[in-house]
């Protein structure tokens, strides 16, 4: 009993070195480890070579109090100053790993955290946007009037939408070229955008047709909004060369009201 006593730390030093070797070999099959794995690796390493050293200590101890070692083990290690060379040990690991955990990893994790939000955030925006005009594409457009027209038919107000499109378009690419077309494209988005309200929703249809969203807009309301943008529109007027630079410009719009 007193030689299982004693081999038991050794087998206890043999696991822990198995351990090691695993976590070595890993590390060094996949070096380019990152983040939570290396911290894990990093944590369980240190705590190995930990019980490693303290199980060596008292194999050594215990091995020469049972004979398996020479007897100086016993009188070198059992002096109380290296007793307690263990413990000391044990607070220096844990003390290290506290460390790592909250001036490397936790900083590491809260931005990599921050840098997911922001990913996350840009590809609803670039899900979300038209990239030419950066008004709101076809998709968003129909996901916000659903919600829209939803609330509209719940409390009974009215709501309204604008359909822009722009005439001979295809002649102004083909005549000027596509460059002048996306010119405007964005020239009248942002006509679109100078002449909207706070609560209107400007959104490109697709190809050269333009949709506005009028919440808690009347038939009559929404008139005078079209009246608005199109007189505002009439200013790119010249601003290309070209007599076919002139835009034709054609609004229609419908007076969406909630019924019970």
């Amino acid at each position: 009993m007193l030689y299982v006593a004693t081999y038991i730390y050794w087998a206890i030093v043999a696991l822990w070195l198995i351990v090691l070797s695993s976590v070595v070999y890993y590390y060094v099959r996949n070096p380019r480890a990152f983040g939570t794995t290396r911290m894990l690796l990093t944590v369980i390493g240190i705590d190995t070579v930990r019980n490693i050293a303290e199980n060596i200590y008292f194999g050594l101890y215990f091995g020469g109090k049972f004979g398996v070692f020479p007897q100086w083990t016993v009188e070198v290690l059992g002096r109380p100053e290296l007793l307690i060379l263990p413990k000391i040990t044990n607070v220096v690991a844990g003390c290290v790993v506290l460390g790592l955990l909250l001036f490397h990893w936790l900083p590491h994790a809260v931005r990599d955290w921050k840098r997911s939000e922001e990913r996350a955030r840009d590809l609803q925006t670039l899900a979300a946007i038209d990239p030419l005009t950066n008004l709101y594409n076809r998709r968003q457009f129909e996901t916000q009037a659903r919600a829209e027209l939803a609330r509209c038919q719940r409390y009974m107000r009215p709501c309204s939408f604008l359909m822009i499109d722009i005439d001979h378009f295809k002649r102004v690419n083909d005549t000027f070229g596509h460059e002048m077309g996306d010119w405007v494209l964005k020239m009248v988005a942002k006509t679109l955008l100078s002449a909207r309200r706070d609560a209107d929703v400007v959104a490109r249809f697709g190809g050269e047709e333009f949709v506005v969203m009028l919440p808690e807009t009347t038939g009559e309301a929404a008139t005078t909004v079209a009246e608005r943008m199109l007189c505002r529109s009439g200013a790119l007027r010249g601003e290309a060369d070209g007599p076919q630079s002139r835009l034709c410009r054609q609004a229609t719009f419908r007076d969406r009201r909630a019924r019970s």
